[in-house]
């Protein structure tokens, strides 16, 4: 890898961290242990094309001059991706000479009404009951139904006074004065004739025709989609990751390098670690498609080194701006002897409160 830190240059930044500068070989004799773990930030915009043709439909004479032709195949035509991979794009194209305005085969525009079925009414609801008789005995011979009841007696009984003739029935002095004879108020949609008009179609028994919104003619063609949607990935190398003190360091510290790649040819930076070669190809293989795409690879040097003679830190070091940064973090060892600390105060806590 270009321009790599040196175990020299690295010693050499522990030491002045440690406030021991020129101590650099010392280190080495006491046998400093360092470990590169290069890393990699890959993230990658792939423009994924898809394609589909369908038989498409609108009312009336439609006019769709302003949209782009192809011929032949849709597959063969040629479409200029976005520029840039991340963006989201549908092109809508006609098949040339599939355009076509035809008759809709409906009665010039309309439908016979679904709501009535064509008979311009409705039954209408019953009227609200009459608060005289409330429904109850309306005809004291009919009851409402305009024939005798059967459980009536002769012809010349006694009827109750204040009766009226009966409108159904037509039986004197029967009916109740108020409704007549129909046990309800009169129905102010209907006049009481029993159907109103058909709201849908206001009494004309048909409705305007859907498909042809009432022209009585459509516009048929073969339409064709050409659609641009992004597909990210991403990979972080290595592999289990640093600490995340040492993440957020080289993040806003570290002197990344980087490159963007525009094209599945384009050769990977020399800079790269070998150990990154093989990930970073695997994940540039083209996808099913893929038309464009945009990839920034950044990398940076990192290694961490334990030193003997200071057994409770891990020194990370990488390239900064102004040369060789140093990130001490707790080694493995110090976290386990603090953790035990931790954990002896927790129970030595926990029996005082019993015993209090």
């Amino acid at each position: 890898m270009a321009d790599a830190l040196s175990e020299d240059d690295i010693l050499e930044a522990i030491a002045r961290h440690t406030g021991r500068p020129g101590q650099g070989p010392q280190l080495r004799r006491t046998g400093a242990d360092i470990a590169r773990l290069p890393m990699l930030d890959l993230r990658i915009v792939r423009c994924v094309e898809t394609r589909s043709t369908r038989p498409e439909t609108r009312p009336g004479r439609y006019d769709i001059s302003g949209r782009p032709t192809y011929e032949g195949e849709l597959r063969d035509h040629p479409v200029e991706p976005p520029k840039d991979p991340a963006r989201s794009r549908k092109v809508e194209l006609v098949l040339h000479g599939s355009v076509r305005t035809v008759a809709c085969g409906c009665d010039e525009g309309r439908q016979p009404c679904s709501r009535c079925r064509a008979k311009g009414k409705l039954p209408c609801d019953t009227g609200p009951l009459c608060p005289a008789c409330k429904g109850v005995e309306p005809c004291t011979w009919c009851d409402g139904t305009g024939e005798r009841r059967k459980d009536r007696g002769p012809a010349g009984e006694k009827q109750p006074p204040g009766r009226t003739t009966c409108l159904k029935c037509h039986k004197p002095r029967t009916a109740c004065p108020q409704c007549r004879g129909w046990g309800t108020e009169k129905c102010r949609q209907c006049d009481d004739t029993g159907f109103r008009d058909c709201p849908v179609c206001a009494g004309e028994r048909s409705t305007k025709h859907t498909p042809c919104d009432g022209t009585g003619l459509v516009t048929r063609w073969t339409g064709g989609s050409v659609g641009h949607a992004p597909e990210r990935s991403a990979a972080k190398l290595p592999d289990p990751s640093p600490p995340l003190r040492v993440r957020q360091q080289t993040g806003r510290t570290g002197a990344w390098e980087r490159i963007t790649l525009t094209s599945a040819g384009e050769p990977l930076p020399d800079a790269l670690d070998p150990a990154h070669v093989e990930a970073v190809e695997s994940a540039l293989a083209p996808r099913p498609g893929e038309v464009a795409r945009r990839v920034d690879i950044g990398w940076l040097q990192l290694v961490s080194v334990a030193i003997p003679d200071d057994p409770d830190h891990v020194f990370y070091v990488f390239p900064g701006a102004d040369g060789p940064e140093v990130l001490p973090i707790w080694s493995r060892r110090r976290s386990l002897r603090v953790a035990a600390v931790v954990a002896g105060v927790v129970v030595l806590v926990l029996l005082v409160a019993a015993l209090v």
